[in-house]
């Protein structure tokens, strides 16, 4: 790959063909001790070469201006020049860069003459500020130079026991040393004018002390006199700090803690803290060696060895920088301002997020040092991706979250368990790490795509990991600071975190997910999430178990549904259906792609189709089945089976649950059950129809948001469309079938409406006003002619007219030939026109001859009750009122109506306003029901 400017293709140059790795990180060999900075190592000279050597050190060395103007102050001072202050206190966290600075002040007083020969000095210091010292005396104490039980031994004669009698042996040799050996030996510090004797001899001479408090704890346990050696150690360091202020040509460096918890998290850690701060931080002045964005350089300077292309540096910035320009709506606003290019050019190779990702996040806990630690763990990913690099995909501009495989960094998963709990061993498991993760399964499950070649589920659940590490009570990532974290130009869509999140949300076990104010969060935390619960719970679930809730759903989803008869899963004996009717199948029972119906699912229909319990069936053309595809069926017994684990869960670990996982359970149960349900519709979108004995299916390709609608609506007109179902039947059918009325064999409309729903060799009708339109509209057009009555002659002939109260489900109707006309108003009966006597068809089938009946009884009333369908609504003109409207006919009705959201009953509403002014001028009651 070009590492120099950008090719016409624009591909940008990846970062390790831009910087070099330091030697041991490319080589492979990284030591990671060697970012375990240690000022008394140095000036033991056992230290590791990357701060014993001088010219080494400062190469590696990243000069910030907190440690230049250290340098500036402590030169100054033992030139005798009067300084700002010559007692000085370096209060950070754990790596916040104050043993680094110290071994920086070691070298420029131990060895000026060297130190003024590097071209360093020159951008530090003015030529007339350069040291005038060449001998100057260093002594350097840390938490672990003495032995607060065994003390020190620093010749075959001495023992120190105490930090003075350290620092006396350390700036006058014995001669110093026997100035303080009782006052050491006794463990009692000295008064000052003992101790100042010893820094006069001494001077120029620097104290370097690291971690004091730490030591100082380690005192507290030692019994000195009444008190302990902690308490005299504190005496002594407010008699320091006054000695080194009163004697020129002396200065004193100290470092503390940022807080108590990193001394002791025992209430003695607050008091040591405490009192070391009144007497270092009151008489000294508090630095702060590392800016927070000084950072970024100091990775960069210790971690690689040069940069070979500074031009990449600036079109990677750039690329970046018009990449968040485009995508500004999915990410933070910061993300779009030029400050935050520079910072990428100040951050490169990493990305700003990641490096912030350990000095802030992981830096807000008190255990993690924040230069320290972000330099060995970033080390460990420099080196784990050089030594991949050969075989990383995508974009390699920037080193970022997404880049990091856990898998391949003991170090970090350490860092991680010794910051958050061994606990989290099992977290990063089985959620980021290994081929048995949920992660890698669902990379693995999405590959061909972006997920599976960018390892997207991989990158998304390290970076949540990663940024839920730490003590702020922040935790983990918004939607957009993932995204920052992880978009890369000309590799993959935004988009695509939002499906992984998706996918992973119902399989990760540890990683959580909040919507607060509209804005996504992700975060892992060590107890479990509900999906370990639900997925338990999914494995009890039996085949059974979803299909008897199939048919529950489908049960409850079709009882209103209209303009067809709905039947469940019945059993074998189905009653004679004498309308449009379907039949939803046993979910047992599927269709293959491509139509092929499962052989128990053919012996069901045909079963039911054909038999109606040990007969054979009459109505034959009135059944419809619908029956799932496995597809679907798959699909919807997925949904169903978490549904009803979510169930299982509330009912049997309802106590065991905490308030937040129950709301997740019950938020997870009402989520899958509208996706059965909305699945529901998509499954059953096979119809199948019985023909001879043969099966014909059609796929249902338009889907409506309810299973109701879905029938009545989207079904029945694929179905009309497709010529399965008629609203009116043509001419041509009519014909086709043998059911035209001739001059000598009229057609009886009964027998015209009973032959489509008897014989499944023709299309079904949607009912029967299918008949009583089809028959007023070829009567209106002249194709044939309606008489009315039992037979020749008819009581009325109907030519070019609509039939008035035609019923179709009655006698006494016939089709006839056009040319049977009705006889002229008052003229004489015409004779009945020659021929056969009509006899009624039914689509070749002839009607058996009515047998002589027996004389009838005679009823003196008879009264017709109960409840129909709205839609029947309009046979009860034909069917009763006009059948006995000569028999004194008493009518009484009642409408009960209920208020619902498609149709409002209120007092002020048009329809309620209507029926009552309806019912008053008709004299009928009007009560309604609040």
């Amino acid at each position: 790959m070009d590492n120099g400017l950008l090719n016409n293709g624009g591909v940008l140059p990846a970062w390790f063909n831009v910087v070099v790795p330091q030697a041991d990180i490319r080589n492979g060999v990284l030591d990671e001790s060697v970012f375990a900075a240690n000022v008394e190592a140095v000036a033991t000279g056992i230290a590791p070469v990357v701060y014993q050597d001088i010219k080494y050190f400062f190469e590696c060395t990243y000069l910030t201006d907190g440690i230049k103007d250290l340098v500036r102050r402590v030169v100054q001072a033992l030139n005798g020049k009067e300084s700002q202050n010559r007692v000085i206190s370096l209060q950070t966290g754990f790596g916040g860069g104050k043993t680094h600075s110290l071994i920086t002040l070691y070298h420029v007083v131990k060895d000026s003459a060297a130190f003024k020969d590097l071209g360093v000095a020159q951008t530090i210091l003015e030529p007339g500020d350069m040291p005038q010292f060449s001998n100057a005396k260093v002594a350097v104490f840390t938490q672990n130079t003495v032995n607060v039980v065994d003390g020190h031994r620093v010749a075959d004669d001495i023992v120190t026991h105490t930090l003075w009698g350290e620092l006396a042996w350390q700036l006058g040799g014995r001669e110093g040393y026997e100035l303080m050996r009782s006052d050491d030996e006794q463990m009692i510090a000295p008064n000052a004018q003992k101790f100042m004797a010893v820094l006069e001899k001494a001077k120029p001479a620097l104290i370097l002390i690291d971690e004091l408090a730490d030591y100082c704890n380690k005192a507290s346990g030692k019994i000195v006199g009444s008190g302990t050696l902690f308490t005299q150690t504190n005496s002594f360091v407010q008699t320091l700090t006054e000695v080194v202020s009163s004697v020129p040509q002396t200065m004193l460096i100290c470092t503390l803690p940022a807080s108590a918890r990193e001394v002791s998290s025992s209430e003695i850690g607050q008091e040591i803290l405490s009192s070391l701060e009144t007497r270092v931080v009151r008489v000294g002045a508090s630095v702060k060696p590392v800016e927070d964005e000084e950072i970024y350089e100091v990775v960069r300077r210790r971690l690689f060895d040069r940069i070979t292309n500074e031009d990449a540096i600036e079109q990677v910035a750039r690329k970046y920088k018009d990449m968040y320009h485009n995508r500004r709506d999915a990410l933070p606003t910061e993300a779009d301002r030029v400050a935050y290019a520079e910072r990428i050019k100040k951050a490169y190779p990493f990305h700003p997020e990641l490096i912030n990702m350990f000095h802030v996040r992981w830096g807000s806990d008190s255990r993690f040092q924040r230069t320290r630690g972000v330099l060995r763990l970033l080390a460990s990913i420099v080196k784990d991706l050089w030594m991949r690099k050969n075989s990383l995909v995508g974009t390699q501009a920037l080193i970022q979250t997404c880049d990091i495989q856990l898998e391949n960094l003991p170090a970090l998963q350490s860092q991680i368990t010794s910051l958050m709990g061994s606990q989290w061993d099992s977290v990063m498991h089985a959620d980021v790490i290994g081929s048995i993760s949920n992660a890698y399964k669902v990379d693995e499950n999405n590959a061909g795509g972006n997920i599976g070649n960018y390892h997207l589920a991989t990158a998304v659940t390290t970076t949540v990991l990663m940024a839920s590490v730490g003590s702020s009570s922040k935790k983990g990532l918004s939607l957009k600071d993932l995204k920052l974290c992880l978009l890369k130009p000309d590799a993959f869509q935004h988009s695509d975190i939002d499906s992984v999140l998706f996918q992973l949300e119902n399989v990760v076990h540890y990683m959580y997910r909040s919507n607060i104010g509209g804005e996504q969060s992700f975060w892992f935390q060590s107890k479990p999430n509900i999906n370990i619960l639900i997925n338990q719970a999914k494995g009890d679930v039996k085949e059974d178990d979803i299909n008897a809730e199939i048919l529950q759903i489908v049960k409850q989803s079709v009882a209103n549904v209209a303009k067809a008869k709905v039947l469940v899963d019945p059993s074998g004996d189905v009653p004679e259906q004498k309308q449009l009717t379907f039949v939803v199948m046993h979910p047992k029972f599927t269709v293959a792609a491509g139509g092929e119906v499962s052989r128990s699912a053919q012996y069901a229909i045909k079963q039911m189709a054909q038999m109606k319990g040990s007969s054979q069936r009459v109505y034959r053309n009135t059944m419809l089945y619908l029956v799932c595809s496995e597809a679907g069926k798959a699909a919807l017994s997925m949904k169903l089976r978490e549904y009803l684990a979510c169930d299982k869960i509330l009912s049997e670990y309802s106590g065991q649950l905490d308030a937040e996982q129950r709301k997740d359970v019950l938020d997870r149960k009402k989520q899958s059950g509208d996706a059965a349900r909305e699945q529901l519709i998509h499954a059953y979108n096979t119809v199948v129809k019985c023909v001879r004995d043969n099966l014909q299916t059609q796929e249902i390709v338009s889907f409506a948001s309810e299973f109701a609608s879905q029938i009545s609506v989207n079904t029945l007109n694929e179905l009309h469309e497709n010529g399965w179902v008629l609203r009116r039947i043509g001419l041509n059918i009519i014909n086709r079938h043998g059911l035209m009325p001739t001059v000598e064999k009229p057609v009886k409309v009964n027998d015209l409406y009973e032959a489509f729903l008897r014989f499944d060799d023709k299309p079904m009708i949607l009912n029967a006003e299918a008949i009583t339109d089809t028959v007023n509209r070829y009567c209106e057009e002249g194709m044939w002619n309606v008489g009315t009555g039992a037979s020749a002659p008819y009581s009325r002939i109907y030519h070019e007219e609509r039939v008035t109260f035609l019923n179709p489900t009655e006698e006494g109707y016939w089709l006839l030939d056009p040319s049977v006309m009705p006889k002229p108003a008052g003229g004489p009966t015409p004779e009945p026109t020659p021929g056969p006597t009509p006899e009624p068809t039914s689509g070749g089938d002839t009607e058996p001859t009515p047998e002589p009946t027996p004389a009838s009884k005679v009823y003196k009333k008879v009264t017709i009750s109960g409840s129909i369908p709205v839609e029947n609504y309009h046979q009860l003109f034909p069917s009763f009122i006009n059948t006995l409207k000569n028999n004194n006919l008493k009518i009484e009705v009642k409408f009960t109506a209920s208020n619902n959201s498609v149709s409002q009953l209120a007092d002020n509403s048009p329809i309620v306003k209507s029926v009552k002014e309806s019912a008053s001028q008709l004299g009928l009651n009007f009560e309604v029901e609040e």
